[in-house]
């Protein structure tokens, strides 16, 4: 009797273990394993943010699923792979699933609308990263505000910048913020409008793009104040829009692209700092490259035009020499880049011959691909007056490293306010520097060598 009874209880203690593992498997019907080291979330522009967070998945029971296989088909419970898409956190199912992190917060999947709130829930907010400066997600960008008087401030170093180099800054500190020129232009039409209302809100740094190829077609003279004032607003405008600095705007004296429109409103507040008032109009003249043709349009001084005219033996207006100043200058974008390229072309493709005086000019030196320093200078100075850059000969008697004097030639070039030496018979030099000889006594400087 007491071996059946044994055997009655042991198979009653059977069943109940069956049952109960039977409940178990009806409740946890399957899931992937669940406790993960990290998780990835897809940005709408699709770039993924890796962070560490360990996840314990709970399903509405209240079962933590974590470490057991299951099937995919159990709805009741969150998938840790999320789709990040306009910024809503897709589930399987539409059902409440509570999710676990490892700093012991409680978040509810439909709750989540951010990516922001998910990295904020595992404590991990401070080290959101995306490689791609287009990311969507607002909630990883800062916005910034600038006060007015700032703005004006900085208006008053672009123009000033603009002045001396002749070329836009590649951009503006404002406060702690390197503000690039499309968004700078935005925030001076922004900041002029404001001015003409008498308002001084704190205006906001928005995200422009730099327009692709850009024309213009404008004289010099004035703007006044309604012209100018209806200028900014047609720009601000035209941005707000299309997230894009405009090609050109026309205004009263012709169509200006967005360069010389910085140039332009930078003088407004500039003004506005000095006077607190705005001025009655502006002033308006050409300063940068135009067009597409890469020829330089920089204001040259009545005293230095004829620096950058053709004379008889240095052909600028010559078809090739137009042609290769052109070539060399191509993706330099100021003038002394400009200038560099066309020195270290003479001087690297010319051969040196002795000689004396003038016997080739420019395009005979250029097609002889030698000549002496007379020549070599025609030649040096024909290439950057025709990218528009003021350049002259010097004469003088130098010596040289043997120790030898001879009477020599070599070319002067003007840049930024400044002249540069420039000799380009010797590869030991580089420009505005001299090696292959030490001094000189100044016999003449001239816009059209006499011999």
């Amino acid at each position: 009797m007491l071996g059946i009874g044994g055997g009655i209880i042991t198979s009653k203690l059977l069943f109940a273990v069956m049952l109960v593992t039977a409940m178990l498997l009806t409740g946890i019907a399957g899931v992937s394993a669940a406790n993960v080291g990290h998780t990835e979330t897809k940005l709408n522009n699709s770039h993924i943010v890796s962070e560490k967070v360990n996840y314990n998945i709970i399903d509405i029971k209240g079962t933590n699923k974590s470490n057991i296989k299951q099937n995919k088909s159990d709805k009741a419970v969150k998938y840790i792979k999320k789709t990040v898409k306009n910024k809503q956190i897709k589930t399987p199912n539409k059902n409440t699933v509570k999710q676990k992190v490892h700093k012991k917060h409680w978040i509810h999947s439909k709750n989540l609308t951010k990516t922001s709130e998910l990295y904020a829930a595992a404590g991990e907010t401070k080290n959101i990263k995306n490689s791609s400066s287009k990311a969507a997600v607002k909630s990883a960008v800062t916005s910034k505000n600038f006060t007015v008087s700032q703005i004006n401030s900085a208006s008053a170093r672009v123009n000033k910048y603009i002045e001396n180099k002749h070329r836009l800054p590649k951009y503006v500190t404002i406060g702690t913020s390197q503000v690039k020129m499309p968004a700078f232009l935005k925030l001076l039409t922004a900041d002029i409008i404001q001015l003409n209302n008498g308002k001084t809100t704190p205006i906001k740094l928005k995200n422009v793009k730099t327009p692709s190829k850009t024309t213009e077609s404008f004289k010099s003279g004035k703007i006044n104040k309604s012209g100018y004032l209806g200028l900014a607003k047609r720009v601000d405008t035209f941005i707000n829009k299309n997230g894009v600095a405009p090609k050109q705007t026309t205004s009263n004296l012709g169509k200006m692209n967005y360069k010389s429109l910085i140039y332009t409103f930078s003088k407004i507040p500039a003004f506005y700092k000095t006077h607190k008032r705005l001025p009655g109009h502006v002033a308006v003249k050409k300063w940068s490259t135009s067009g597409t043709t890469g020829v330089s349009t920089v204001k040259i001084p009545a005293s230095l035009k004829k620096y950058v005219k053709a004379t008889k033996n240095c052909q600028v207006n010559n078809a090739r020499i137009k042609s290769l100043s052109k070539q060399i200058t191509r993706g330099k974008k100021t003038q002394k880049a400009k200038a560099v390229a066309i020195f270290n072309w003479v001087r690297n493709k010319i051969g040196y011959k002795f000689y004396y005086n003038t016997r080739k000019g420019a395009v005979g030196t250029l097609n002889a691909r030698s000549g002496n320093c007379v020549d070599t200078a025609h030649l040096l100075i024909a290439l950057e007056r025709a990218a528009g850059i003021p350049a002259r000969y010097i004469h003088g008697k130098a010596k040289f490293r043997s120790g030898k004097r001879y009477g020599h030639v070599w070319a002067g070039v003007y840049v930024n306010g400044k002249w540069y030496k420039a000799d380009a018979t010797s590869s030991r030099n580089s420009f505005g520097v001299i090696k292959n000889w030490s001094r000189a006594v100044i016999k003449g400087k001239y816009a059209s060598l006499p011999f």
